[in-house]
């Protein structure tokens, strides 16, 4: 039985989800406080995600790290609004 391989936009979230969930961890578990440049970073990668409709797990991913940083969610969203992400 022949493998398939990831689409490339999985691929893509696949490994985006990945670095994020990397980089917050990696502040949580050494108690780095961060300087906002990551929050910062984290709201643009939520803005261009919702823009070219990224899975909802995805958006998942990048809100929960947000919030775990300590950045309150945007108004605009509320809780996370997985109708705002489009079709999975």
């Amino acid at each position: 039985m022949a493998e398939s391989r990831p689409h490339t936009d999985d691929l893509f979230e696949f490994l985006l989800r990945e670095r994020i969930t990397d980089a917050v961890i990696g502040c949580v578990a050494r108690k780095i406080r961060t300087d906002g440049e990551l929050i910062a970073r984290l709201r643009r990668f939520e803005h261009r995600a919702r823009t070219e409709r990224l899975s909802s797990q995805t958006l998942q991913v990048i809100s929960s790290a947000r919030r775990l940083l300590g950045d309150a969610p945007d108004p605009r969203h509320g809780a996370f609004d997985a109708a705002a992400s489009g079709p999975t």
